[in-house]
């Protein structure tokens, strides 16, 4: 097996045991960042972590880092984004949470869609919200990503997008990623 196969069938151990821990705690999740990116996408990008929107109270969130550390992870508090935590495992890749403080953060998780990977069955965010997640957060990989899953994907609900991107003032950003598809459509 190659070094991508390994990390791979790593990221997906993590993704499991993570999903399995907020199904037994009752959080709401969804899968969101590269991973999800990479399944509305013809084709992956290496990511490094698993990256996961949860809506949870203070004490929901209490609950589920004990049972992370129960399982072997460990917690710390992202200072560079907003209710964020990283957890990290010496033998999985790490996991980052996002714990929802927007309405819009909240309506996605509310909005996510079951998706079964290796017979587990989890939730990931819809392609809609992934395109806004992105968007939002603006970096060059992640017009990357979105011109890509925009490729790839048959429908995406424009007005939808548009909606939250006006409500965050950044409706800019989506004919920037507009021009991206544009520039891998003449790449190709």
């Amino acid at each position: 097996m190659n070094a991508a196969a390994k990390t791979s069938n790593r990221l997906i151990d993590s993704l499991k045991a993570a999903s399995r821990l907020f199904e037994s705690q009752g959080v709401a999740y969804a899968l969101l960042g590269g991973m999800a990116a990479n399944l509305y996408r013809r084709e992956a990008r290496a990511t490094q972590d698993v990256d996961f929107g949860i809506k949870a109270s203070a004490a929901e969130t209490v609950a589920i880092v004990d049972a992370f550390a129960q399982a072997g992870w460990t917690a710390e508090l992202r200072i560079d984004k907003a209710e964020a935590l990283r957890l990290a495992h010496h033998d999985l890749p790490r996991i980052d949470l996002l714990i929802a403080g927007t309405p819009f953060e909240e309506n996605a998780i509310a909005r996510a869609v079951s998706l079964t990977i290796d017979d587990h069955e989890l939730a990931i965010v819809t392609v809609e919200d992934l395109i806004v997640y992105k968007l939002i957060a603006g970096r060059a990989r992640d017009y990357e990503a979105v011109a890509a899953i925009l490729d790839a994907v048959a429908q995406v609900d424009s007005s939808y997008v548009m909606g939250w991107l006006e409500q965050f003032e950044l409706s800019d950003r989506w004919e920037k990623a507009q021009e991206e598809v544009r520039l891998l459509a003449e790449d190709e």
